[in-house]
């Protein structure tokens, strides 16, 4: 079973997200902060994270930048979702080499098929 790692500081967003992957047969990890993230990645092996852009303390870009910066995570697959599409976060999140960038309200649909074809 592929694990994704949830990120996102607020509860509603990760419940409602976490059990819309769990549905389709995923292992959910969540988050409430990029710290709180970075650690979990330490503790267990995951094939995809999706944080949220805007968070207190380090921020969804700042996760990216943190992860595509270290050897042991530059492999993984980050998808960015925000409620924020604006041009110059969709410009950084891309030179970060984001796997993918939704704006939130997202569809099950759209988050479940851009996480099929990245991990699957």
């Amino acid at each position: 079973m592929k694990k994704i790692l949830l990120i996102d500081d607020t509860v509603a967003i990760l419940e409602e997200v976490k059990d819309i992957l769990e549905m389709e047969g995923f292992d959910v990890d969540t988050a409430k902060s990029a710290t709180e993230g970075l650690l979990k990645l330490k503790a267990d092996d995951h094939a995809l994270i999706i944080t949220d852009l805007r968070m207190p303390g380090l921020s969804g870009l700042e996760l990216l930048e943190i992860l595509k910066e270290n050897p042991e995570t530059d492999h993984l697959p980050v998808v960015l979702l925000s409620a924020n599409a604006e041009e110059e976060n969709i410009k950084k999140a891309t030179e970060l080499k984001a796997a993918g960038y939704l704006k939130k309200p997202c569809s099950a649909e759209v988050l479940l098929e851009k996480i099929n074809n990245l991990i699957n």
